[in-house]
């Protein structure tokens, strides 16, 4: 990983040395600038809420941390991001960044982003979904169901219809990269 670019990781490929964005798979810089690379959702969980959903799963853990993660950690990005309110961006996060962070919520603010391929997105604070409560919304002209989950906290989406294969495009994040990923994105308030 090359570096961060407005507080985000930026990824290199060693085949062109192209630089890509890891939230939306677009390459902006390099011979394959233009480029997106295919992306899904992952599900951010905890070791309790994995074994809880999945009693037979193989859970493998490294005996070294290494120096990015261990950084991602001390500012709250790490074990503790799902609860963790705020956080404390480090001079580097903050000189990479090239403007203004989004002054509508607090740059730390914990949420669910949802997206598209054509740049459009929402954010949902996380203190805007309780836990043990599902929020129904709207999203693209469908309705969606936004809860937390019971084990583990974590705020995901899924359309209300069932017809509809998959979900949402989701990503578990703070507000200034989401923010800078989507700058005209929707704010969901309760």
């Amino acid at each position: 990983m090359p570096g961060i670019v407005n507080g985000l990781a930026v990824l290199r490929d060693e085949e062109s040395n192209s630089l890509w964005d890891h939230i939306t798979g677009e390459c902006f810089d390099g011979p394959l600038a233009g480029e997106r690379l295919p992306f899904w959702g992952i599900d951010m969980t905890t070791v309790e809420a994995e074994l809880a959903a999945h009693p037979d799963v193989i859970l493998l853990k490294s005996p070294k941390i290494p120096f990015f993660k261990s950084t991602l950690m001390n500012i709250g990005i790490g074990t503790h991001f799902i609860e963790k309110e705020g956080t404390h961006l480090p001079r580097f996060f903050r000189r990479s960044m090239h403007s203004e962070v989004d002054p509508r919520l607090p740059e730390g603010e914990n949420g669910l982003g949802l997206m598209t391929d054509d740049h459009q997105g929402k954010f949902y604070p996380m203190s805007a979904i309780p836990k043990g409560e599902q929020i129904e919304d709207e999203w693209m002209g469908e309705k969606i169901i936004v809860a937390r989950g019971p084990i583990d906290g974590v705020p995901r989406a899924r359309w209300a219809n069932k017809e509809i294969k998959g979900r949402p495009m989701q990503l578990l994040t703070r507000w200034y990269g989401f923010s800078f990923t989507y700058p005209n994105c929707e704010i969901y308030e309760r």
